[in-house]
């Protein structure tokens, strides 16, 4: 194209039509599709692009069986790749780049950030008061609030505790020789630390709504760390395109009344998760505690529910994800929904006796 504007505009010459093709193909190389096919406008005709997209068309003579029940018609092929632009919200990966000198608290400190420890020192000063208010006889021990690095400090001897085991809590201040271990010591007094254990607390508990509510919530004495936490999962990292969701089981088998058992799996008893991760790495996006049936019944639709949840929460819908599952969650109704109102790709094995399946597919020998 000329430089001068006051020449008129004659089209732009074949080398700027190629180059735009070009960056065009570099693009959506990155995004995963495939090339753009550069036609010839002297050679181009209406009839070469007249049936793309178009419904496929069966002979009524063909070999179409008669139990197919309609489920191919309508059903559009798209042979140039999938219709959705992957557009993440940002970079894909960190979100914050750390230096290569850093400690793995650090990492730790990105998801686990210091408006959630201020959170539970908030929660936790203030059941340590009701308590003291409401039974003086019984905690009659001077309170302190707890500073954000004493809280870290609690923390960090809770994690050290599963690794280095002991029969209770009072023998990691044990001065015995046989178990000693003199590091508690010197982070914190064990008076103060069965203290803070005493009061801790992540949520309001007299706000807590009782069963029968309709707000109630088995899980809402986590609930607000469990979402502030699962927020900092999702601000730190933008995943890339493919991204699975399953079930995660969490080993546990202390009493609890979501317990669950699952015999085929090689964690039989925990707390089972939902969570989406990316397929790459592994980072969980977002996870959900399932809790067990609301008041004994049993929730329909459950895994249509949990899908869509999580790539809301996730912050990946309608960017052109691509979600992968199993044969629980695979449904014609889930994948069609995605697709159509979250611009989301879905794949995922599917079982035999899955409703809306097309009949003359879903059979021993096709």
């Amino acid at each position: 194209m000329s430089e001068s504007s006051d020449e008129e505009f004659d089209g732009f010459s074949q080398n700027e039509v190629d180059a735009a093709a070009q960056r065009y193909n570099d693009r959506l190389a990155q995004i995963g599709i495939g090339e753009l096919d550069v036609v010839d406008n002297e050679n181009e005709s209406e009839n070469d692009f007249s049936d793309e997209n178009e419904p496929l068309v069966v002979d009524e003579a063909g070999d179409r069986p008669a139990e197919a029940d309609g489920w191919h018609e309508n059903f559009n092929y798209y042979e140039r790749g999938l219709p959705h632009i992957f557009l993440p919200r940002g970079n894909t990966g960190p979100t914050t780049v750390l230096d290569p000198d850093k400690e793995p608290v650090d990492f730790f400190s990105l998801l686990f950030t210091n408006a959630i420890l201020q959170y539970i020192i908030q929660e936790t000063d203030r059941y340590a008061n009701k308590q003291i208010r409401d039974h003086p006889d019984e905690n009659k021990s001077p309170w302190v609030t707890p500073t954000v690095e004493e809280m870290k400090a609690f923390l960090g001897l809770c994690f050290l505790m599963g690794i280095n085991v002991k029969p209770d809590i009072k023998s990691y201040w044990s001065t015995d020789v046989m178990l000693e271990t003199p590091y508690f010591s010197k982070v914190m007094k064990r008076d103060r630390y069965m203290q803070i254990m005493r009061y801790i607390h992540f949520s309001n508990s007299e706000q807590a709504p009782q069963p029968g509510d309709p707000n109630y919530s088995k899980l809402y004495k986590i609930e607000s760390l469990m979402n502030m936490f699962t927020d900092s999962m999702v601000n730190q990292y933008i995943p890339k395109r493919q991204l699975s969701v399953d079930e995660v089981m969490v080993p546990w088998k202390g009493r609890l009344s979501f317990k669950q058992y699952m015999p085929a799996k090689p964690t039989k008893w925990g707390i089972k998760m939902w969570a989406i991760a990316e397929a790459n790495t592994g980072y969980v996006s977002f996870c959900q505690v399932y809790s067990g049936r609301i008041n004994g019944v049993a929730a329909h639709g459950l895994a249509n529910r949990v899908v869509k949840n999580c790539i809301e929460k996730a912050n990946v819908i309608g960017q052109g994800y691509h979600i992968y599952m199993d044969n629980y969650f695979t449904s014609p109704t889930l994948f069609t929904d995605l697709f159509e109102h979250s611009n989301t790709a879905a794949c995922g094995t599917v079982r035999i006796n899955r409703r809306e399946l097309p009949k003359d597919i879903m059979k021993k020998k096709p």
